[in-house]
């Protein structure tokens, strides 16, 4: 797989953190299980949360069944782009990161445990 596949792979499968339904997170670390965790949770905290985690924050949810791809894909890269070219706004992600990282402690820790499982049966 190229960097960039892998990239969108991952960003699909843990986009499935921020839907309102059960979360799969065998289904999750079986899709990013060829990344070290380090860089799972880089991509989760940095590059995925900042995008859907608005989903999660409202009364109501409006997505239950997934992201769409062009969704994702599109709404990642004009982040990652602005994450790139603007002080103010790393600086105001990196203070949503931090809340980010506290909402989502409790998911973030039944992946790794999954995640773990994952890459140890393919060893």
């Amino acid at each position: 797989m190229s960097e960039v596949s892998d990239k969108k792979v991952a960003w699909m499968a843990l986009s499935d953190l921020f839907i309102d339904n059960e979360i799969s997170y065998e289904y999750i670390a079986k899709r990013v299980a060829h990344l070290p965790i380090n860089e799972v949770k880089r991509i989760l905290f940095y590059e995925v949360a900042p995008v859907c985690m608005s989903n999660l924050l409202v009364l109501s949810p409006s997505n239950h069944k997934g992201f769409s791809e062009e969704y994702i894909v599109s709404n990642i890269e004009q982040h990652l782009l602005k994450w790139q070219n603007s002080r103010l706004y790393r600086k105001k992600t990196a203070l949503k990161i931090k809340f980010y990282k506290f909402c989502l402690k409790q998911d973030w820790q039944k992946l790794i445990a999954e995640l773990c499982r994952v890459q140890q049966s393919q060893s």
